[in-house]
């Protein structure tokens, strides 16, 4: 913004498309849209920065708000920053709220901080979020979230048992674990997470799509855990009536299966996130999400 007012339209076109380089060399997008800025990797939004007070543009930012529950964190940490879309919504919901957030490439650190800012009770640090987590400078937090992607893909360090145990040593006993994560046809991935969080915490829960947990496509799956018992009905109320019909499972037996935990040894990635379907992948898609519909009617 100028120090005169607003951005001119010209100022406006000539930052409509930038691209992003990060520390490793790879690249994102920055662009405008209708409500804000967002940032792209493989086509694929990443983050979005418009007005903090509205409803996140982005679903999983509004699954990751939703599963906080109805009374927002006083203190949370957050594993992975990028334009700190989540952070700014808090912050907007809780002005008292106390937030750091750790994010690796001090590249988009200085974006953020140059761009857009940091909001108030928001202290960004530039660092390794798996090393703060097993080294932690700080604890008794009511929350931690976990939103690291690298290329699209959760890397290793963020989908283990001694990750998730770590994340469970800094929190209060009431505290909340969130963990933005996918979910793809076979399944196998989210299953395997969520019998790690479950040999971990005793109250486990998932917000997911009816297409995707069927089967049908691939998409986003926010895990939730706590050694408390998770706040139902304020996460069902946040999600009612959202355009993406996310709904809250609790009852995971049959879904996590003999699914096998997670280690560090087994440097697991979260799987590929497919390419454009072609005519005859989307038909099978189609074939399936019909099957999985059949199969939910009840008998005549």
């Amino acid at each position: 913004m100028s120090p005169s007012g607003p951005p001119s339209k010209a100022e406006n076109d000539a930052h409509a498309a930038e691209r992003v380089v990060y520390g490793d060399g790879s690249e994102a997008v920055l662009t405008r849209d209708g409500s804000g800025w967002s940032l792209s990797i493989d086509g694929v939004r990443q983050a979005h920065v418009g007005d903090p007070a509205a409803p996140p543009a982005l679903t999983s930012v509004r699954w990751m708000l939703a599963a906080l529950g109805q009374v927002l964190p006083a203190r949370s940490a957050h594993l992975g920053g990028s334009l700190l879309t989540l952070p700014r919504a808090i912050a907007a919901r809780r002005r008292d709220a106390q937030q750091v957030v750790i994010e690796l490439d001090p590249m988009l650190v200085e974006l953020v901080r140059s761009r857009f800012g940091v909001p108030a009770g928001v202290r960004l640090e530039v660092g390794d979020a798996r090393a703060w987590l097993d080294a932690p400078t700080e604890g008794d937090l009511d929350a931690v979230v976990l939103d690291i992607f690298t290329g699209n893909r959760i890397p290793p360090p963020f989908t283990s048992r001694e990750c998730f145990a770590a994340a469970r040593e800094v929190l209060t006993d009431e505290g909340v674990l969130v963990i933005n994560s996918v979910a793809g046809p076979e399944m196998e991935f989210t299953r395997r997470e969520l019998a790690t969080l479950r040999e971990q915490f005793a109250h486990v829960g998932m917000i997911i799509q009816g297409s995707v947990l069927h089967g049908a496509r691939f998409g986003n799956a926010t895990l939730i855990a706590s050694a408390a018992a998770l706040d139902v009905a304020g996460i069902e109320a946040a999600l009612s009536g959202d355009a993406s019909k996310g709904v809250l499972l609790t009852d995971l037996d049959e879904i996590v299966g003999e699914a096998p935990p997670v280690t560090d040894d087994d440097e697991l990635w979260s799987p590929v996130p497919p390419q454009p379907a072609n005519v005859d992948q989307a038909m099978r898609m189609i074939e399936m999400l019909r099957s999985a519909v059949q199969e939910m009617k009840p008998p005549s």
